[in-house]
């Protein structure tokens, strides 16, 4: 027997570790009422290796199979990661707060939705990344759309389709450049053969919500006070200007040179920190932005 026929399981057995897997992470979820995975995915890994075994691997292959899997994985966590910095630091920068000040200055509640959602989609492209788009610019226009009084599901709703429609199609998503390195084919064959059912669904959605927004969401019922309370709030707190727009702009210029996400993100990092300090410019008070715009959004308070 050969090392490949001895490798090669069944459908049912190769089934069998996940099927179990996803029973027991569903068993820990709704019946125990615990949402960490950690125990589920530790006994999926046992449950594999043990499969592994029975198929004649020893275990000097199935750890090297293990540590491929992770090798090929780790630049997606990594990235997830360093989003999370950034966007505390885009928040403290001022960069959020003036892209939703200018945002409100500038678009109306008809055109918003689409609008935002192809916001999203170029800055995703750009990025590649989808959290770090939501995270960023998409937390600004929940922003937007609450000085808008537009029902935060749709603007949500725009913000997400945009994010991860230009996740999907930028060669610089680690996402995307995970499926085809695990599949073994180039990126750019996986972006074309996704486009026949991305486009259209980014199409409808654009129309759904340019719709929406000339005939659901009632632009006479804005509250143009709230909105010119928000914007003088965020004036108080934060230093509104073009160079808050810096950290955002040196991320879409890294991109466009092809820098690879983790690199680029770190490099942003170090960009945010130097910035004040060759500005000399306090650009933010302790201040939160949600006690602006009242969004429920607790755990990203500005202390």
């Amino acid at each position: 027997m050969t090392d490949e026929q001895r490798a090669t399981p069944s459908l049912l057995l190769a089934l069998t570790p996940v099927v179990l897997t996803l029973l027991i992470l569903g068993t820990q979820i709704f019946y125990f009422g615990v949402f960490e995975p950690h125990i589920p995915l530790a006994i999926g890994i046992a449950l594999t290796s043990f499969v592994g075994t029975y198929l004649g691997l020893t275990w000097e292959e199935v750890r090297a199979g293990i540590f491929k899997v992770i090798h090929v994985a780790l630049p997606s966590v990594s990235v997830l990661i360093v989003v999370g910095m950034i966007i505390g630091i885009w928040i403290a920068s001022g960069t959020v707060p003036t892209i939703i000040y200018y945002g409100l200055k500038t678009l109306s509640p008809q055109i918003f939705l689409a609008a935002g959602m192809v916001i999203c989609a170029v800055v995703s492209v750009s990025l590649g990344t989808s959290w770090g788009s939501v995270g960023t610019v998409g937390l600004a226009l929940m922003g937007i759309g609450e000085g808008f009084d537009i029902p935060m599901y749709w603007t949500a709703g725009a913000v997400v389709s945009g994010a991860f429609f230009g996740d999907k199609v930028s060669p610089l998503s680690d996402t995307t450049n995970l499926a085809p390195a695990v599949t073994g084919t180039d990126v750019f064959s996986h972006i074309k053969n996704m486009m026949a059912t991305t486009i259209p669904a980014m199409v409808l959605a654009f129309l759904i919500y340019l719709g929406v927004g000339f005939f659901v969401i009632d632009a006479q019922s804005v509250s143009f006070a709230k909105i010119a309370g928000i914007t003088s709030a965020l004036e108080d707190n934060f230093t509104v200007t073009g160079w808050a727009l810096l950290p955002a702009l040196v991320v879409m210029g890294l991109a466009l040179k092809k820098i690879p996400p983790f690199l680029r993100y770190l490099q942003e990092r170090l960009w945010e920190e130097l910035s004040p300090c060759l500005c000399k410019v306090r650009v933010c008070k302790p201040f939160s932005i949600m006690q602006i715009t009242d969004m429920p959004f607790k755990p990203i308070l500005l202390k």
